[in-house]
């Protein structure tokens, strides 16, 4: 713990700009880690010091491209919207981190929360910001798209109880059941159980089985021989995100789905 408590992390997210608030790698990473294993990796006077660090890091970012907004990032030069690698991911983690926010700073999430909102486009989000969602084209996926963007949504909800955001879900749900049996394998990332997740978070939130019964039927479709034939073939069976331990996960949530959680993506803690 040595080495944490001496970083700087507001000096590191600034210069590493594209790589800092990606979800995965950097600092959201941390507190995601944090939330899903409850550990005590992290001092609350670090935790503070991380979430000031991105939020500084997206309002000198937007301020310098001249954003509307309040706080934006780009990942490798991209000015991603989704889970994976955008925006809606960095405010997921700051609200699940809100109570060492100032009110300042929480204005500004809860600003960029609701300006995202406004980026909807029949019920999805295209990938980055200003795209125009093709509808043959259309990726329904949990890293880019509704299936992703609904988290954020979720926890801002159990935050507030606005129902603008519930609302926002239960489209994002029906956007799914719609169009998410995807080609791209049974995986989380971008396969059929990370868009039957949401099935299993709007579950939780409302407490309709219509939900459950939708996450069922994804479930079903990953076992037949439609999708066996039709959808891509998977080359890192071991991956969380891309292979098949993503899959399991969903499997076993669906035996439990009141304690349900898309893996390392918690919003109800």
């Amino acid at each position: 713990m040595a080495h944490l408590s001496q970083t700087n992390f507001t000096s590191v997210c600034l210069i590493n700009h594209s790589c800092a608030t990606e979800s995965h790698i950097a600092f959201c990473g941390l507190l995601i880690t944090r939330v899903f294993f409850i550990l005590q990796i992290l001092s609350k006077d670090q935790i503070k010091s991380i979430c000031r660090a991105i939020i500084e890091s997206g309002k000198q970012y937007a301020r310098r491209k001249r954003k509307p907004f309040p706080l934006m990032y780009s990942y490798y030069g991209t000015e991603y919207l989704g889970a994976a690698h955008g925006l809606s991911s960095v405010l997921q983690m700051l609200l699940s981190y809100q109570d060492v926010l100032s009110g300042a700073e929480k204005d500004l999430v809860w600003q960029s929360v609701d300006f995202l909102m406004t980026q909807e486009q029949n019920c999805n989000w295209p990938a980055e910001l200003g795209a125009i969602i093709e509808r043959e084209n259309e990726l329904v996926h949990w890293c880019h798209g509704a299936p992703g963007v609904a988290y954020l949504f979720a926890k801002a909800y159990l935050i507030n109880k606005k129902p603008q955001y519930l609302d926002t879900c239960i489209r994002s749900g029906e956007l799914v059941w719609e169009k998410g049996l995807l080609k791209k394998g049974p995986g989380i990332c971008h396969g059929v159980a990370g868009s039957a997740y949401v099935f299993l978070l709007l579950y939780r939130l409302t407490g309709n089985s219509k939900y459950l019964y939708r996450a069922q039927r994804f479930a079903e479709f990953i076992f037949t021989e439609e999708f066996k034939a039709g959808s891509l073939s998977v080359t890192s069976v071991c991956s969380l995100f891309e292979g098949l331990s993503g899959t399991v996960c969903f499997l076993v949530d669906l035996l439990q789905p009141d304690q349900s959680e898309f893996p390392l993506f918690s919003v109800f803690v």
